[in-house]
C-alpha cells in the first residue's frame, strides 16, 4: 500500500472571505434594516407621550372654566394620528376629573397606540404601545368642610390630624409619641454624617451632601434614600374629616 507523504493543501483565502461576506453581508443588511424600524418606532412612542402629556396639561387648565371630558379622547386620538407612523389609536381607559385614596381631580387617560415603519423587508414594521398619564385638574382642592362660623374662625383650635398612609389605621394628633417615632426628611449635611450611618438597603452613601434623605431623630441609627422600605412610618397631616372618610380612627393614645 503506498503512502502518501508530504500532502500540501492550498487553500484560497481570498475566495474563503468573499464566501463569508456573501453569507454575512445580507444578514447584516436585514439587521439593519430592522434596526431601523424599530429606531423609529421608539421615536413614535416619544412623541406620541408628548402629544398626549400636551392634551392632558391643556385640558387640566380647561377644568377651571368648562368641563371637556367629551372632548380630551377625541383630541388626543386626532393628534396622535396626525404622526407618520400612528396608523390607528384605541382608547382603553379615561377617567375625568375623579378620585383615588390619596388625591381628587385626576384627570386618567390610557390609550393604545398601532404604528408601523415601512421598511423593504416589512420586517418589524408593525407594533403597539399603551400610553397611560395622568394629571390633576387645576381647580384647587376640594374640601367636605361647611362655612366656619366667627366662633370658629376665631378659635385657634385646628381639625388637622396625621396618619400614616403606608400602614396604620389611626389618626394623632400633633403631640402624639407616635409621630415623634417617625422620620424626617432633610439634606443631607457632614452633621448627618456624623450622627448617623448609611442605610445598607437602599444603599445611601451613594447621596452626595445636599440630597434629600430621611432620618429617625429618636431612634435612627441610618440615613434613608426617598424609597427606602424602612420608611414605612412616614406621616402626613390631612384634615381629620377626610381621615375619617377614609377609615381611620382615633388613636387610643393620644386620642387623636
Amino acid at each position: 500500500m503506498a503512502r502518501l507523504t508530504n500532502l500540501k493543501i492550498n487553500t484560497n483565502k481570498k475566495g474563503s472571505y468573499i464566501l463569508e461576506a456573501t453569507i454575512s453581508l445580507p444578514i447584516f443588511m436585514i439587521a439593519c434594516i430592522v434596526l431601523s424600524s424599530i429606531v423609529l418606532m421608539f421615536s413614535c412612542v416619544e412623541d406620541g407621550n408628548f402629544i398626549i402629556a400636551n392634551e392632558l396639561r391643556k385640558s387640566a387648565a380647561e377644568a377651571m372654566y368648562a368641563n371637556t371630558s367629551a372632548l380630551i379622547p377625541a383630541r388626543v386620538s386626532t393628534q396622535l394620528r396626525k404622526h407618520s407612523q400612528v396608523q390607528s389609536t384605541g382608547m382603553k381607559d379615561f377617567a375625568y376629573r375623579s378620585s383615588n385614596s390619596i388625591n381628587d381631580e385626576l384627570i386618567y387617560l390610557s390609550i393604545r397606540m398601532n404604528m408601523t415603519a415601512e421598511n423593504p423587508l416589512n420586517l418589524a414594521s408593525e407594533a403597539s404601545y399603551d400610553v397611560s398619564l395622568v394629571t390633576r385638574a387645576y381647580v384647587g382642592k376640594k374640601r367636605n368642610t361647611g362655612n366656619m362660623s366667627e366662633a370658629e374662625m376665631m378659635s385657634a383650635e385646628s381639625d388637622s390630624v396625621y396618619i400614616f398612609p403606608k400602614r396604620g389605621e389611626k389618626y394623632h394628633s400633633s403631640g402624639c409619641t407616635f409621630l415623634r417615632a417617625a422620620s424626617r426628611s432633610s439634606a443631607l449635611t457632614s452633621g448627618i454624617k456624623d450622627k448617623y450611618s448609611p442605610c445598607p438597603i437602599c444603599h445611601s452613601s451613594k447621596a452626595g451632601e445636599g440630597a434629600l434623605i430621611y432620618y429617625f431623630p429618636s431612634d435612627g441609627e441610618s440615613y434613608h434614600l426617598p424609597g427606602c422600605s424602612t420608611l414605612q412610618r412616614n406621616y402626613i397631616e390631612i384634615e381629620k374629616n377626610v381621615a375619617l372618610e377614609r377609615g381611620y380612627t382615633a388613636c387610643s393614645k393620644c386620642g387623636g
